[in-house]
Formats: C-alpha cells, sequence, structure tokens
C-alpha cells in the first residue's frame, strides 16, 4: 500500500515538458517486479525505426536514476525493443560492474483517450546475469492531461495489475560495432535533476574533463553559494546571477567529488543555482536547492577502462 500511495504522488507532482517534435513521445507510470512497484518514465524520438532516449526511473525515490537508452520500432506491430546503454545520474552506490541495465519488449497502444507503453523487461548485469524481470506499464503526457480527472482510477489500474511475464524473457541484442557506439538522443528533454542536503548523487562520466555552467535562472536575489572541487575551493560565496558563469576543469584519476554550499538565503524562498554540467556530448541539468549553509555533494565516477 505504501508503494502504490508512493507512486501516486510522485506521478501527480511529475514535471513535464512541451512535446513539440511529434516524433518524440513522453510516457510515465511504473515498473513492477516481486511485488514492488517504481515510478518509471520513457521518454524517446523514433527516426526512422531507431529509438533514442532517456529512461528516469523512481524519481525522487532512494533508488533514482537517470539512464539513456536505444532500439528499434516495428511499425507493423508497434513492438518497441530497446536497451539501456549507459547510466548517467544515480543514487545508488554500486560500481559500474554491480549495475543492472534494463531491456524491454514494449507495445506502443496510441489512442485518441490514453495512450499506452505495456510489456515486459528483463535487466542484465555487466556479465548477462539476469537481476530482475517484471512489467512496465506507463501512459502519455498527453493522455494524463486530458483525463487528469480519471487519472486516480487509472494509476490504480496500473499499480494493482499482475505482472504477466513471459516465460523467457526478452533482451535486445546488438552486434558488436553498435555496442561501441552509444546513441545520444538529438532532442532536449528539459529534465532537471533537484538535488538537496542529503542526497547520495552519483554521476556516472565518460571523459576526462568537465565543463561547468552556474547561473541563477530566476529572479537575481542575493544567493551566494561555495562551490569545492577535491575539497578545494573554486568559487567561495559567489553571487548567483543571471548571467552564467563558465568553469572548465581536468578531472583526477578515480572519483572526484562537487561540493555545493549555500552561504545565504535569498530573499524568494530556499538558495538555489541551476548548474549545466558537461560530458562530452552529454548534459546534466541540476538545479541545487539548499537551505543557509547547507551542502551537497556530487560524485563524478569515471568508468574504469
Amino acid at each position: 500500500m505504501k508503494n502504490t500511495l508512493t507512486f501516486i504522488l510522485i506521478l501527480f507532482t511529475v514535471c513535464t515538458f512541451s512535446q513539440k517534435d511529434p516524433n518524440v513521445y513522453d510516457f510515465f507510470g511504473g515498473k513492477s517486479y516481486d511485488n514492488t512497484t517504481l515510478f518509471f518514465r520513457l521518454v524517446f524520438e523514433i527516426n526512422d525505426g531507431k529509438i533514442a532516449g532517456y529512461i528516469f526511473t523512481d524519481e525522487q525515490g532512494s533508488n533514482a536514476e537517470k539512464s539513456i537508452i536505444e532500439g528499434t520500432f516495428n511499425y507493423k506491430t508497434n513492438r518497441i525493443s530497446f536497451k539501456e546503454t549507459r547510466k548517467l545520474i544515480t543514487k545508488a552506490s554500486q560500481g559500474f560492474d554491480e549495475m543492472c541495465y534494463v531491456n524491454g519488449n514494449l507495445l506502443l497502444e496510441l489512442d485518441p483517450k490514453v495512450s499506452k507503453i505495456k510489456g515486459s523487461f528483463i535487466e542484465l548485469n555487466a556479465i548477462e546475469q539476469a537481476c530482475r524481470k517484471g512489467e512496465i506499464s506507463i501512459i502519455s503526457v498527453d493522455s494524463y492531461f486530458r483525463l487528469k480527472d480519471k487519472i486516480k482510477e487509472e494509476t490504480d489500474i496500473l499499480v494493482k495489475e499482475e505482472p504477466v511475464l513471459e516465460e523467457k524473457a526478452i533482451a535486445v541484442t546488438l552486434n558488436d560495432a553498435q555496442k561501441d557506439k552509444i546513441i545520444i538522443p538529438s532532442f532536449e528533454t528539459d529534465k532537471k535533476t533537484v538535488i538537496k542536503q542529503g542526497d547520495d548523487i552519483t554521476i556516472l562520466w565518460n571523459s576526462d574533463t568537465f565543463k561547468m555552467i552556474l547561473w541563477d535562472e530566476e529572479k537575481e536575489d542575493g544567493d551566494k553559494i561555495t562551490i569545492e572541487f577535491n575539497e578545494e575551493i573554486l568559487l567561495d560565496k559567489y553571487y548567483l546571477k543571471n548571467k552564467k558563469k563558465t568553469i572548465n576543469i581536468a578531472l583526477e584519476d578515480g572519483e572526484n567529488t562537487i561540493t555545493f554550499t549555500a552561504n545565504t538565503i535569498g530573499r524568494i524562498g530556499s538558495n538555489t543555482a541551476r548548474i549545466d554540467l558537461f560530458d562530452d556530448e552529454i548534459k546534466h541539468q541540476i538545479i541545487s536547492k539548499l537551505e543557509l549553509n547547507e551542502s551537497v555533494v556530487v560524485n563524478l565516477q569515471r568508468k574504469t577502462q
């Protein structure tokens, strides 16, 4: 019951973006396994039968993750096959080799009243061992807004449905050339990760450098912030402005940390900073939300070769 209530609460408070591109789809709902249901969001584009996009799991929860997916879409059967290819942001403490990656085989049902995606998934670790399997049931953002007065009933159905697992789990298979090339979605999801004191956030990093752009995207109200990189001060009591501040840094070997500390609280609410971190072509959109003297640490975990 607790999982159901949490799921519904997150479903009602989810932030969405305006879907301007007809090839871009935004669905959210539940990923269910072992009597557990986690919030699950799938944002993807379809171009010439190829899928590229993101999945968001357990947003606002202790298992929150954001990842890149790629796969295929069959126009005749309306079936989606996808594979999680790269973790981006996670609250989990595991190393790369311990993480599990989602493979999904789903049916896209476009309907004027309620558009849905349903099907089975299996999660595999780095050596192709099964971690868990279950069902995904999600509805489109457009359907949500058209039927928000009835969404409570709909989400109850999604949460309470018993998973119907296939006897043989389906995994998306990629050839060696495809495995070496990660497809970066070309659309802008406008999906930001909010970080606050007490969060344990890890960004899985590929390159040996990073660029940070920092600013106050709302009204300048006196927020000051101190930023440390590997316990050395980068910015001390920096006054957040609408004008963007850019910092380029070479990462050290192993794990790197970025610490954000609120030195003041502005005239409007908490100390909030908009932070974009760039790992090659990947942009991580972050908002820090802190009270006076609170801090949050972001870990940059580089994948060892």
